[in-house]
């Protein structure tokens, strides 16, 4: 395959996220398609001339309902998640833009882009049913991620070196009390200490990230450091009320101190580089990148 791009000359790649527990990825990011999807109807006044409007927030209702209608028929592995980012301003009008902004994911990017393209179909339909017009800006598009099992066991040496986070008691009575907002089993506070063993098999994992992109050019491998108290749901308050406290910086650690061990044996061992390159290669194949993304920039305005 031909590598192109900014790490075209790079031979490994490490990379980490925060989390509740110790542990080198050997879990999948799945693919990830997004847009938002703008309607284009007519404002008219709600009560006296409803009959001369279009409802643009009636083309999102519709496409929702034909989203949702789709889930019976798609792989039981895929992911659709939408919120209306506008609904319009006033219950007394009849709003003339709406807009809804969706994800669509899978383990596998081709069956990701398949759905998104049924999506975007659903989309037109909903259009032309309610009288109004629709189009949609991708927004991001990222791949599944490539495990490289040469790196991870590297990685897991390291990561069993370095050990878990440790506790003060102090830190022990604010975690507990985290957790009494959890729901669902909650683990012993003390599995901050602990660093899970390696998975023997390849698992698709929840969540998306560009790094998936990166693992398709390069030899990558990350791990996950316990910046959080066991137990803490991702994207939670109260991920970010552990995360903004020496908690959060002790996992921080765990993961540079993980890292940069690994970067010195890659260093220092240029058989191992060889060997991971050797099972990026079998990994992708004969497939040439392309990004999801497609031809545009990635979007700065992600939240607006």
């Amino acid at each position: 395959m031909v590598r192109e791009g900014l790490f075209k000359s790079v031979d490994a790649v490490l990379h980490w996220h925060p989390d509740d527990q110790n542990k080198v990825y050997m879990t999948g990011f799945i693919a990830n398609k997004s847009a938002k999807f703008k309607f284009q109807g007519i404002a008219s006044h709600a009560a006296m001339s409803p009959e001369n409007g279009r409802s643009a927030l009636d083309g999102v209702e519709a496409m929702n309902h034909m989203a949702n209608l789709l889930r019976e028929h798609i792989p039981q592995e895929t992911r659709i998640h939408y919120v209306i980012t506008n609904g319009g301003k006033a219950p007394n009008v009849v709003p003339d833009f709406a807009e809804v902004y969706y994800y669509v994911r899978h383990p596998k990017r081709e069956v990701t882009v398949d759905v998104f393209d049924r999506i975007a179909k659903a989309a037109e339909g909903a259009a032309l049913g309610t009288g109004t017009t629709m189009t949609y800006e991708i927004v991001g598009g990222t791949h599944d991620l490539l495990i490289n099992r040469t790196l991870a066991e590297v990685m897991q040496a390291n990561l069993n070196l370095v050990g878990g986070v440790t506790y003060t008691a102090a830190e022990k009575t604010f975690g507990k009390q985290l957790q009494a907002s959890f729901m669902g089993n909650i683990p012993a506070i003390e599995e901050a200490a602990t660093v899970q063993p390696l998975q023997k098999d390849i698992t698709a994992g929840g969540g998306s990230s560009d790094v998936s992109d990166v693992s398709y050019v390069v030899p990558t491998v990350g791990l996950e450091a316990a910046t959080w108290i066991p137990g803490t749901s991702a994207h939670s308050w109260q991920a970010v009320a552990s995360g903004g406290t020496e908690i959060g910086t002790k996992g921080m650690l765990v993961a540079a101190k993980t890292m940069a061990l690994t970067a010195i044996d890659l260093m220092s061992n240029t058989a191992l580089i060889a060997k991971a390159k050797e099972e990026f290669i079998k990994s992708v194949g004969n497939y040439q990148y392309k990004p999801l993304l497609g031809d545009r920039k990635p979007a700065l305005n992600y939240r607006d």
